[in-house]
């Protein structure tokens, strides 16, 4: 039933989320702590919903309305698909159309209707590291994860998947029955023995067995998707791979080492470790990048400024302090309206910075080089 009038949204930004002349209503909702707390999580949505029905009944007819919720209603009795939101998720309705994104950080529940999707919760999620495939390889079986920032969820693979060398490969194997010995003591380090020691053959099946993984994961993970694929695995088993793989969403992100003994848990740690560090090293990156930009290519809390330089593409990364907002709105020309919403000028401007190959980002409070809780990096 999961997901039955929903598509699931993997990258962003992406055009289902950014047009412009669709009516979007956007419910986000932060899941309780326990993943398995299903039916509290259903309780908030239903609650969401009853909002979401108010809202769009004061602008719209009830028709209308319901065609709306009629899209979505059917989640809040989907047991299985609660039980996989882990932090939190976000809902985008059209009149034709429903989306919606699981998210790894927690953010505020609300609704919003307006001409635009309201993006805001999902920059933080995406802004350093984007959703991903994790593949743990080892010389003769392989294991699947989604990696949603830091955490990770095993995929339950098919029973026709090639999960080992010898289903895999079956009567194509040169080297016969192979198993992995250590002798030092520690298992799964890729020493080789069978029913014969000829490396040149073991080699030869390994490489086999690689290529139909490659192509495994491809056609039905990468491909659909588009996600990148990160490779975990001793260094020599990457470097095989790596050679032979035609997976072009294939990662120059790596984890190494061997992963033929460790839990779910211990990769989830292993895993997490690099994720960390690329988020870290990307958020210096940002913070010198920013601090050494002249003032001439920098803008801070100038809004109506910042709403023209954002129509016409100047702004190269927006850096905004979590919960910021302006009153007002952007029209399209460019000109910023001060005004009672809350919700709109922000929005509008994250928006028009992504639709022209801008960066946003979403710090909190003590992460903000500037202290003006909005700032901009001008296309030189």
């Amino acid at each position: 039933m999961e997901g039955e009038n929903m598509k699931e949204l993997f990258a962003f930004p992406t055009d289902e989320i950014l047009q412009t002349d669709e009516v979007y209503l956007s419910i986000s909702l932060n899941a309780q702590a326990n993943a398995f707390e299903t039916e509290a999580n259903q309780i908030q949505f239903q609650n969401l919903l009853k909002e979401a029905k108010e809202k769009i009944c004061d602008l719209y007819d009830e028709k209308t309305c319901e065609t709306f919720l009629d899209q979505i209603k059917g989640v809040r009795d989907d047991t299985n698909f609660w039980r996989r939101i882990s932090a939190s998720v976000v809902f985008y309705v059209t009149k034709t159309d429903a989306y919606f994104y699981r998210l790894s950080v927690p953010i505020d529940n609300g609704v919003v209707i307006s001409n635009q999707a309201y993006v805001l919760p999902l920059i933080a999620n995406f802004q350093y590291v984007s959703y991903y495939h994790l593949l743990c390889l080892n010389h003769d079986k392989f294991r699947l994860f989604n990696g949603r920032g830091a955490q990770l969820q095993e995929i339950p693979l098919p029973d026709d998947a090639p999960t080992d060398l010898e289903k895999a490969l079956g009567e194509e194997l040169t080297g016969g029955q192979l198993n992995a010995a250590d002798y030092n003591g520690s298992a799964g380090q890729g020493m080789f023995h069978g029913h014969n020691e000829k490396s040149n053959e073991v080699q030869i099946d390994q490489d086999n067995y690689f290529r139909v993984v490659d192509k495994y994961v491809f056609e039905h993970y990468s491909k659909p998707t588009g996600l990148p694929l990160v490779i975990f695995a001793l260094p020599e088993n990457i470097s095989d791979f790596e050679k032979l793989s035609k997976n072009p969403h294939l990662d120059e992100t790596k984890v190494e080492g061997s992963t033929a003994q460790l839990t779910t848990a211990e990769i989830q740690d292993k895993a997490s470790e690099v994720v960390n560090e690329i988020i870290d090293r990307r958020y210096k990156s940002l913070v010198e990048r920013f601090n050494e930009t002249t003032p001439e290519y920098r803008l801070e809390a100038q809004y109506s400024d910042l709403a023209m330089a954002s129509i016409q593409g100047q702004i190269e990364t927006l850096l905004i302090e979590d919960h910021y907002q302006v009153n007002g709105t952007i029209d399209e020309n460019g000109q910023y309206h001060e005004g009672a919403e809350i919700n709109a000028y922000v929005n509008q401007l994250v928006q028009n910075v992504l639709k022209t190959n801008g960066k946003v980002y979403v710090l909190e409070t003590a992460s903000m080089p500037s202290d003006t809780g909005i700032a901009a990096i001008l296309r030189f």
